[in-house]
C-alpha cells in the first residue's frame, strides 16, 4: 500500500443538477351523506372543546392536542395534506393502527376550523368536503395512550418516570406549563427535575407511585407521555498480569480528544497524562465514582486493541488524549449506581454544547439492558441524533450485552428476541458496534471472526441495520463463561495491571480511535465522511452458520478496515465527495473508469457508500427520520449512458442514512465517464430550502488484483482528479 495513495477528491465540475417534476397522489374519500358527517364532527368539535377546556393547561397553552381518525383502511398519512389544510399538524401516527395520528391545533385555527365546517355543512355543494370527508372521528387523547404499556397504573407501585411535552410547544409556554406540572406533582412525587433539552423535548422527571399518573396524563393535554426512567449499567473487568515496572510510553501520535462517557477515569500513573479534564456528574448518594469500567474502556480507546503486547515488547503506543465524562458511582456499600435517562442527556449535551468545537468523537460504552422495540427510540437516541445532526459530532455507542445464555447456542439464543440491541443503540446518526472473536480456546463457543456470543443484533428501531460495525469484543467458552485467554485486555484502575473482559463496551473504543484517525486525517470533512469510509472499507465477518437471518443484522458492514480508509491499495482506489442535496433537483456525480478495466485479464467492481445525516422528529417516531436519498448507478455504453439494475448486492432501507451497493462487470460496457444519480426526499417538519449533507465514497476494484487501479487513474484522470487534502501532521 503506497504510502501517498490518497483517495481522489470528485471535484465540483463533475457536479450535473438536473430538475425534476414532483408528484404525489391523495385518494379521496366519499360520504353518502356529507351534510350528516359535517353535524357529527361539530358534535365532536364541540365535546372535545368541552374536555380541553377543563385542563389544568388549557389557560397557557395556545394549541389544542388531539387525536384524528380516518375511515377503516383509509391511511391518515395518505389524507395528511388535507387534514393539514384545515388547520391541523398531524404530530404522530399511531404504531398499531395506520388510520389513527396524534395533532395539534392552535386554537385560532380551531376557530377557522369550526367556520369552515360550518360551511360545509350548511352550503349545498358542501364547500370543502375534499378536506373534511377523510375525517372520521375527532377526540380528545385519551391518558391511557400517553403512558408507557409497561407500566401498570392501577397498581400502586413507587416509580421513576419521565414525564415529556410536546416538542412544538413554545418556551414561554414550555415554562408556565413545566410550572403548573411540577406545582400538581408536588402532591405525590418527590425529587422533581426538569429540562428542556436542546431537541425541543421538555422533560420531567420524579419519583411517584403509579396510581397518580393516569390522572396526571389526564389533567394536562400538553403532556405527551409517560414513560419509566432509564437507569444505564455497566459490566465490571477483572485484574490479571501487573505491567511490566519498566514499560516504556512511547510519544503520543495525535493532540485530539475523544469524551469517554463512562464511568471515570482514574488518573493512575500511565494514563494521568493523557487525560485533558475531568467532568463529575455525581449521583446525590454517591461518595465517588466507579473507575475500573471507564478506565479500562479509556485505555482501549488511547493504546488500541493490542495492550497485552507491553508484557512482551514493554512499549505502550498512544493515539490521543480523552476527555473523562463521569457518570457512574459507587455508594457506602460499593455499590454501583447508574445515572437515570435524565441525568445521562444533560450530562451529554452540556458537555457537547461546550466541546463540540474541539472534540469530534464521543464514546458511549454502556445502555440500557433492555431489547429496543420497532418504531420506539429512546429519550437518550433522540438526543444524540440531534446533537450529532447540530454540532457535526459523531456518537459511537455499543451495541449492548447479552449477559445469560438465553437459549441453544447458537440459534435459540440469537433468535431470543432479548438478543437485540439496547437503547441508546438505535440511535440513527450514531454508529452502533457489535463485538466479533479474535481469540479461540478448547470449547470456544464462537469462531475467529465470527460474532462474539454475548453481542447484541439488529435490527435497529427504524429496521436499519444495527450495528453498522463490529470490533473485537471477546469470546466465551462452552456453557456460557469468560476465561482471560479470550477476552480482552485493557488497564486496571490502579495502572499497575493489565484487566481483561468481554463485551461491546470494549469494542466501542477500538471503532472510536479509527473515528478519531479520520477526523484527524480530513481535518476538514464532517461525520458523514467518516462514517461513510469507516462503514465502506470493511473486513467481512460472519455468523453462525446455523443461523438463517441476514448477516448484517450480526455484524453490519463488517470490521474497519483504518488502513484502507485512510489510502488506497494497489488493487483499489476510490472516489469522495461530500456534498449538499436540494429538494427539486436530481444531482448527478460523474466518476471516471480507467481504459484497462476492459482488457480480458481484469474484472471490474463498483462499490458505492453513501452516509447522510436527516433531521429527526422527536414526537413522531412511526416517521422519524425526515430526509431520504435514492440513488441510481449509470455507466457508459456503446448506446450511451445507462442505468444499471441493482437489486442485488444493494443496502438501501428508506430514510435509513447509509446505503451501500456493489456490481461487477465483465462486458457490456465502455471506459470514460459514468454517474451516481441521487435525489432528496422530505417528509415531516422539512422548509422547502432544507439542503441534506452527504458525502460519497465510490471504489473501483480490480477482483483480478491484476491491475494498479490508482495508477492507472493518475495516468488516465490526473486533470481532473486530485488527491484529498489530508493533515500533514497525521501518518
Amino acid at each position: 500500500m503506497a504510502k501517498d495513495n490518497y483517495h481522489f477528491q470528485i471535484p465540483v465540475e463533475n457536479i450535473r443538477i438536473e430538475k425534476y417534476e414532483k408528484r404525489g397522489f391523495s385518494p379521496s374519500v366519499k360520504r353518502n351523506d356529507y351534510g350528516k358527517h359535517g353535524e357529527y364532527l361539530r358534535e365532536l368539535s364541540n365535546q372535545f372543546q368541552k374536555e380541553e377546556s377543563e385542563k389544568k393547561d388549557v389557560q397557557y397553552s395556545g394549541h389544542l392536542f388531539l387525536q384524528i381518525e380516518t375511515p377503516i383502511r383509509v391511511s391518515i398519512k395518505s389524507q395528511k395534506q388535507k387534514i393539514e389544510n384545515l388547520g391541523f399538524e398531524l404530530l404522530s401516527f399511531s404504531k398499531r393502527n395506520e388510520s389513527i395520528a396524534n395533532a395539534s391545533i392552535s386554537k385560532e385555527k380551531f376557530k377557522e376550523f369550526k367556520q369552515r365546517l360550518d360551511t360545509y355543512i350548511n352550503t349545498v355543494e358542501h364547500v370543502g368536503r375534499s378536506y373534511f370527508a377523510p375525517i372520521e372521528k375527532i377526540s380528545s387523547i385519551i391518558a391511557e395512550n400517553k403512558i408507557d404499556e409497561t407500566i401498570n397504573y392501577e397498581k400502586n407501585e413507587n416509580l421513576e418516570v419521565i414525564i415529556n411535552l410536546y416538542s412544538i410547544i413554545s418556551p414561554k409556554e414550555l415554562l408556565s406549563i413545566s410550572n403548573a406540572i411540577e406545582i400538581d406533582l408536588r402532591n405525590y412525587a418527590t425529587e422533581i427535575s426538569k429540562r428542556t433539552f436542546k431537541n425541543g423535548i421538555t422533560t420531567i422527571y420524579c419519583k411517584t407511585t403509579s396510581l397518580h399518573l393516569k390522572k396526571i396524563a389526564t389533567d394536562f393535554s400538553t403532556i405527551k407521555e409517560i414513560r419509566l426512567s432509564q437507569t444505564f449499567m455497566v459490566p465490571q473487568s477483572i485484574v490479571v498480569d501487573p505491567l511490566p515496572s519498566d514499560v516504556i510510553i512511547n510519544p503520543i501520535q495525535s493532540s485530539s480528544t475523544i469524551c469517554i462517557v463512562d464511568s471515570g477515569i482514574y488518573p493512575n500513573k500511565i494514563l494521568k497524562n493523557f487525560i485533558k479534564d475531568q467532568i463529575p456528574y455525581h449521583h446525590p448518594s454517591a461518595v465517588d465514582f466507579e473507575y475500573n469500567h471507564g478506565t479500562f474502556v479509556a485505555s482501549r480507546c488511547i493504546f488500541g486493541d493490542e495492550m497485552d503486547h507491553c508484557l512482551a515488547t514493554k512499549e505502550l503506543h498512544p493515539y490521543c488524549h480523552v476527555l473523562d465524562l463521569a457518570v457512574f458511582g459507587i455508594n457506602k456499600l460499593n455499590q454501583t449506581i447508574g445515572p437515570t435517562d435524565f441525568t445521562l442527556r444533560s450530562a451529554i449535551e452540556d458537555v457537547v454544547l461546550k466541546f463540540h468545537d474541539t472534540i469530534k468523537v464521543y464514546n458511549l460504552s454502556l445502555g440500557f439492558p433492555t431489547s429496543i422495540k420497532d418504531n420506539q427510540f429512546s429519550d437518550l437516541a433522540k438526543l444524540l441524533d440531534y446533537l450529532s445532526k447540530e454540532y457535526k459530532v459523531l456518537f459511537i455507542i455499543a451495541a449492548g450485552n447479552i449477559n445469560n445464555l438465553l437459549g441453544a447456542y447458537p440459534n435459540d439464543h440469537f433468535m431470543h428476541s432479548n438478543s437485540r440491541i439496547g437503547a441508546p443503540a438505535e440511535s440513527l446518526l450514531s454508529l452502533t458496534v457489535g463485538s466479533v472473536v479474535k481469540h479461540v480456546a478448547t470449547n470456544s463457543l464462537s469462531q475467529n471472526g465470527c460474532i462474539s456470543p454475548f453481542s447484541r443484533k439488529g435490527p435497529g428501531a427504524d429496521r436499519g441495520i444495527k450495528p453498522e460495525l463490529v470490533a473485537h469484543g471477546g469470546n466465551l467458552i462452552s456453557p456460557y463463561a469468560q476465561i482471560p485467554r479470550i477476552s480482552t485486555y485493557g488497564l486496571s484502575k490502579a495502572g499497575t495491571n493489565l484487566s481483561v473482559d468481554v463485551g461491546t463496551s470494549f469494542a466501542a473504543p477500538l471503532i472510536a480511535q479509527y473515528a478519531q484517525r479520520l477526523f484527524d486525517f480530513y481535518p476538514s470533512s464532517d461525520p458523514n465522511l467518516v462514517k461513510a469510509l469507516l462503514c465502506h472499507f470493511t473486513d467481512s465477518r460472519s455468523k453462525p452458520m446455523t443461523l438463517v437471518d441476514e448477516n448484517i443484522n450480526y455484524v453490519g458492514f463488517g470490521e474497519p478496515n483504518v488502513e484502507l480508509a485512510l489510502r488506497s491499495a494497489k488493487n483499489n482506489a476510490a472516489y469522495i465527495y461530500e456534498g449538499k442535496l436540494d429538494q427539486n433537483n436530481y444531482q448527478s456525480i460523474s466518476f471516471h473508469i480507467p481504459q484497462k478495466f476492459t482488457d480480458n485479464n481484469v474484472k471490474l467492481r463498483v462499490k458505492v457508500t453513501i452516509t447522510y445525516d436527516p433531521t429527526v422528529n422527536p414526537d413522531n417516531e412511526k416517521e422519524y427520520s425526515e430526509s431520504r436519498i435514492s440513488a441510481s448507478l449509470f455507466k457508459k455504453t456503446a448506446k450511451g449512458i445507462k442505468e444499471i439494475s441493482l437489486k442485488e448486492g444493494k443496502y438501501n432501507l428508506p430514510w435509513n442514512p447509509v446505503l451501500q451497493f456493489e456490481k461487477s462487470f465483465t462486458r457490456g460496457f465502455l471506459a470514460g465517464a459514468w454517474e451516481l444519480r441521487l435525489r432528496l426526499y422530505t417528509r415531516g417538519k422539512i422548509l422547502e430550502n432544507y439542503l441534506q449533507d452527504y458525502a460519497v465514497v465510490i471504489e473501483l476494484i480490480d477482483d483480478l488484483k491484476n491491475m494498479d487501479v490508482y495508477e492507472e487513474i493518475e495516468k488516465e484522470f490526473s486533470t481532473i482528479y486530485s488527491k484529498i487534502e489530508v493533515s500533514s501532521g497525521v501518518a
